[in-house]
């Protein structure tokens, strides 16, 4: 009974997890659409996670003397964790953002449930379930009703362009680290974890900050930009990244992929209270599908 009980408890602390990785997530979202042409992508994905190294790096460094082995053992695997997660994944889609629209970079997102399944099919030798599966596909059909705004000829209209691409590029690297942090269990603390991985990525990121500010020059350093730094420092990259682990390791890449299905949903709410967009009726059954799919893809 108790083992039962412990592994319900874990189970809530993950999906809790995962719906505010994804909250903090959709934030991200709405302030990198705001300022993606003031501050140029790679500018905006290399200070990210400078802030968030200087703010964990105190609470790591108690954890690195014990974890020191094991971050030595697992070294190359971490780097390789760090390229999809930290280096690729933000960089490729603050770039996108800037080619094309909110509303096909929702369409996108769509694809990475999927794209997960099909990496833990490939890699970890995952085969999804029939309820997982179907789960998916009435998640997918939410946010479909969401992005057509209840009609099929806007969904139909939809065009497509190159910083769809990267879109794609984005949301596949994010697929594969998500089902790459299931394959090794690595026995080090979160933080530990996660700083190296900041490190890494972050080493990844210099050379192209450094290229695109010979090419195009820095941004303005005022209050505003530094506060929307400190804020991506610590919601998207810390907070949310210790969550989303915590998820994945907890209940699969292929359920938490799913979580990401209520981006679109939170976008929406906080379009309407911040940007004062207005919700409609296709919002609610949208996310009314959303949500029955992830109850849906949760259960065995």
């Amino acid at each position: 009974m108790g083992e039962k009980q412990s592994k319900s408890t874990r189970m809530a602390l993950a999906y809790s997890g995962l719906s505010l990785a994804v909250f903090f997530w959709a934030i991200n979202t709405v302030i990198a659409r705001s300022i993606i042409f003031e501050i140029k992508p790679m500018a905006l994905s290399f200070f990210r996670w400078i802030v968030a190294f200087i703010i964990i790096l105190p609470f790591a460094v108690p954890h690195f003397r014990k974890d020191a082995g094991a971050i030595k053992k697992h070294l190359g695997f971490l780097f390789v964790l760090s390229v999809p997660s930290v280096a690729v994944y933000n960089s490729i889609l603050y770039l996108g953002a800037r080619y094309t629209t909110a509303t096909n970079i929702a369409l996108v997102v769509a694809t990475m449930p999927v794209m997960t399944i099909l990496f833990s099919w490939i890699i970890n030798r995952e085969k999804p379930y029939f309820l997982q599966a179907l789960g998916v596909a009435i998640s997918l059909l939410g946010m479909l009703m969401i992005i057509a705004k209840g009609s099929w000829q806007v969904l139909l209209s939809l065009s497509f362009n190159p910083g769809d691409l990267l879109i794609v590029l984005s949301i596949a690297s994010w697929s594969l680290y998500s089902v790459l942090l299931k394959k090794r269990q690595i026995d080090i603390s979160p933080i530990s974890f996660l700083a190296v991985l900041i490190f890494f990525g972050t080493l990844c990121i210099f050379p192209f900050y450094i290229w695109e500010f010979i090419t195009f020059k820095g941004f303005e350093i005022n209050s505003v930009n530094l506060s929307i730094f400190i804020y991506l420092g610590i919601f998207p990259s810390i907070l949310a990244y210790i969550f989303w682990n915590y998820g994945v390791k907890t209940a699969g890449a292929s359920i938490a992929s799913v979580f990401m299905y209520l981006l679109p949903i939170f976008t929406s709410i906080l379009a309407y209270l911040f940007l004062k967009e207005n919700l409609c009726s296709y919002h609610f059954f949208g996310g009314l599908f959303i949500l029955a799919g992830l109850i849906m893809s949760s259960l065995r």
